[in-house]
C-alpha cells in the first residue's frame, strides 16, 4: 500500500513537470496573471536603452518626410511664375507713361525753335567802305527777311594819324595872349591858331606818338597849366558794323562761311 501511494505521488510529479515544459500558444500578455514573485523592482534612475529607440521611430519618421516635401515644392515654384507675369505689366505701364502726349511734344517744339531762333543774333565788323561794300555783296546769298539786318556806323580816325596837344583860349583874345607868353618863358613853344575849326586855340605841339603828346600835357599840368588837351589828328574814317538778327541754323552757318571767305581777320561776334 505504501508502495502504490509513492508511485502515484510520483506521476503526479512528472505531470506537473511535463506540463511546466510543454510550449504553449502566444497569448496577450496582458490577459495573464503575474505571479508576484516574478516582478522585479526597477531603480529611480532607469532609462530604456537609447539603441533601440531610433529603430522604433525611424519607420514612423520617414513617411512623415515624404508626404510633406512635395506640399511645400508648389508654392516654391508658384512665386517666380507671379513675378514674370507682373514684369511684363510693370515694364509695359512705365513705358506707356513716358510716352510724351502728341500736343504737349507739339508745343514744345514750337517753344524752342522761336528760342533758338532768337539766340541766332551775330554781329559783323567794324568794317571800312570797302569791305562794306564786299560784304553787302554776299549778303542776298543769305536770303534775309525783312528786319533780320540791321547796320550801325562811327566816325573813327583814321591809322597812322598825329596827336596834337593844345590849349583852349581864355576869355579875351588879350588875355590869351599873355598866356602865350607865359609859356614860352618857362619853355613851352606855342602860337595861336588862326584858322576856323581851332581859332584862338594856343597849339603846344604835334606828335606822332600818343605817349609823347600825353607827356607834354602831364608836364604842362604840372607847372600849373591843367587845361591842356590831347586830340588826334587826321582823316577821318567810316566804320560799320552789321547785325544779323533771328537768324536760322542754315543762315547762321551760311554767315560764317561767307564772313571766313571776305574778312578772315574779322571775325563775327555775339550780339550783346
Amino acid at each position: 500500500m505504501k508502495w502504490f501511494l509513492a508511485l502515484v505521488v510520483v506521476l503526479n510529479l512528472l505531470v506537473a513537470m511535463y506540463g511546466s515544459f510543454k510550449q504553449r500558444p502566444p497569448a496577450d500578455v496582458r490577459a495573464q496573471e503575474v505571479s508576484p514573485e516574478l516582478v522585479k523592482l526597477l531603480p529611480a534612475n532607469w532609462k530604456p536603452n537609447a539603441a533601440s529607440a531610433p529603430a522604433a521611430s525611424a519607420p514612423a519618421a520617414e513617411p512623415l518626410r515624404e508626404t510633406s516635401a512635395p506640399k511645400a515644392e508648389p508654392a516654391v515654384a508658384a512665386k517666380p511664375k507671379a513675378k514674370e507675369a507682373s514684369a511684363p505689366k510693370a515694364a509695359a505701364a512705365k513705358a506707356e507713361a513716358a510716352k510724351p502726349e502728341p500736343g504737349k511734344a507739339d508745343a514744345k517744339a514750337e517753344t524752342a525753335k522761336p528760342a533758338e531762333a532768337a539766340a541766332a543774333c551775330l554781329q559783323w565788323g567794324p568794317l571800312d567802305d570797302k569791305l562794306l561794300a564786299r560784304v553787302k555783296g554776299g549778303v542776298p546769298q543769305l536770303k534775309l527777311k525783312a528786319g533780320q539786318l540791321s547796320e550801325a556806323s562811327k566816325e573813327e580816325a583814321a591809322a597812322g594819324g598825329r596827336f596834337w596837344v593844345y590849349y583852349p583860349p581864355l576869355a579875351t583874345q588879350a588875355e590869351t595872349s599873355t598866356l602865350s607868353s607865359e609859356l614860352k618863358g618857362k619853355g613851352f613853344d606855342n602860337y595861336i591858331v588862326k584858322n576856323d575849326d581851332f581859332k584862338g586855340h594856343l597849339s603846344l605841339g604835334l606828335f606822332g606818338k600818343e605817349d609823347a603828346a600825353k607827356g607834354l600835357a602831364a608836364r604842362l599840368k604840372a607847372a600849373g597849366y591843367d587845361k591842356a588837351l590831347v586830340q588826334q589828328k587826321g582823316q577821318k574814317a567810316s566804320k560799320t558794323t552789321l547785325s544779323f538778327k533771328t537768324l536760322d541754323a542754315q543762315q547762321a552757318d551760311k554767315l560764317k562761311a561767307l564772313q571766313k571767305r571776305l574778312t578772315p581777320g574779322i571775325g563775327l561776334k555775339s550780339c550783346g
